[in-house]
């Protein structure tokens, strides 16, 4: 049952550059005290002619720029050199960015297991990621970069860069997307298809824990962090008054 249920998140972003004239002022932002749009976030919703299952919320991206791909600049900019850090200098206090941060479902075909070929220093096996993206990401994708484009055309920007997922898109591992991820050793109540118990104990070794998102089966649209802190909270509590005084396992299958 480890490796099932690995789930990602689907991100689509625009970004828009404005005259001189409008500052945006990015290095003061309010990080994750910042608001999102909940309108097409999970069930809030019709996804009835949508044709997919899931949802994202939008914000504009309030945690800073981050250094050389975060840094939109006009078309036709070169890539590096004199120019490009002039086109960088030019748009920094100018632009913004929107994200739809999407909810990713988990798939048979998207799992975690031991590579046969690479291994570490110690000649352990490396953890293997087979990924790609489904037909309902990508319907996703298209269906929340068209609800954030008219927020950013009527915002007026000079430009508004990018482009949603198509049917040829697939997983690119040499770009920054998201560091939340998914699954692997997902939480249930049957060791048939989960790997821990609801105190996130492994069925297998009743000494070992397993604590983080891991143990959730499919990716919601906000990151999991709180509901990761408030499960291990919840695991070192039953560790604390149940484990330690009789270690076994805490849940009978």
């Amino acid at each position: 049952m480890v490796g099932r249920n690995f789930a990602y998140q689907n991100m689509t972003t625009i970004k828009a550059i404005f005259d001189k004239d409008t500052y945006t002022n990015p290095f003061i932002g309010a990080g994750g005290n910042g608001v999102g749009v909940d309108d097409f976030n999970a069930d809030n919703f019709d996804h009835g002619a949508a044709g997919f299952v899931g949802g994202s919320p939008f914000w504009v991206n309030q945690a800073g720029t981050k250094p050389i791909s975060g840094f939109p600049v006009p078309p036709g900019t070169p890539a590096w050199g004199s120019k490009w850090k002039a086109a960088v200098a030019d748009t920094y206090t100018h632009h913004l960015s929107m994200d739809a941060h999407g909810a990713h479902q988990s798939y048979r075909q998207n799992y975690l297991d031991l590579d046969p070929n690479y291994k570490n220093v110690f000649g352990q096996p490396l953890l293997r990621m087979t990924f790609d993206w489904q037909e309902n990401d990508i319907k996703m994708a298209q269906f929340m970069f068209d609800k954030m484009a008219p927020i950013a055309k009527a915002m007026k920007p000079k430009y508004i860069l990018g482009s949603p997922k198509n049917a040829n898109s697939h997983f690119d591992t040499t770009t920054y997307q998201t560091t939340h991820m998914n699954g692997g050793a997902v939480m249930g109540e049957d060791p048939k298809t989960s790997a821990v118990n609801r105190y996130l104990q492994s069925w297998d070794v009743h000494n070992v824990f397993v604590i983080g998102a891991s143990a959730f089966p499919q990716g919601l649209g906000y990151n999991p962090t709180g509901t990761v802190a408030a499960l291990a909270y919840w695991s070192a509590k039953a560790i604390r008054e149940q484990y330690l005084k009789n270690p076994g396992p805490l849940v009978q299958a």
